[in-house]
């Protein structure tokens, strides 16, 4: 299924370029939540929040920094068993 997908190697260079390199420093400038970010950066589904949150606090276009992509979101870690 088609979504919007955060383009992570351009959304760090955007966001390293203003001195926000950790996931602490982007979640605290575009007031999205630590999991949101995780999300967005491990392949995702992108809310119209966070798109707007993202383009507003780094002053970029949809296209710098999202595509339309299939959603892929992995599980970094699996679980205890």
């Amino acid at each position: 299924m088609d979504t919007i997908v955060l383009k992570v190697a351009d959304f760090l260079t955007v966001a390293g370029a203003r001195g926000h390199a950790t996931y602490e420093q982007q979640a605290a400038a575009t007031r999205l939540g630590m999991g949101t970010l995780h999300r967005l950066r491990n392949g995702g589904p992108a809310s119209p929040t966070a798109i707007a949150r993202i383009c507003t606090t780094y002053d970029v276009a949809f296209d710098d920094v999202f595509a339309f992509d299939t959603a892929t979101a992995r599980r970094v870690k699996e679980p205890a068993a």
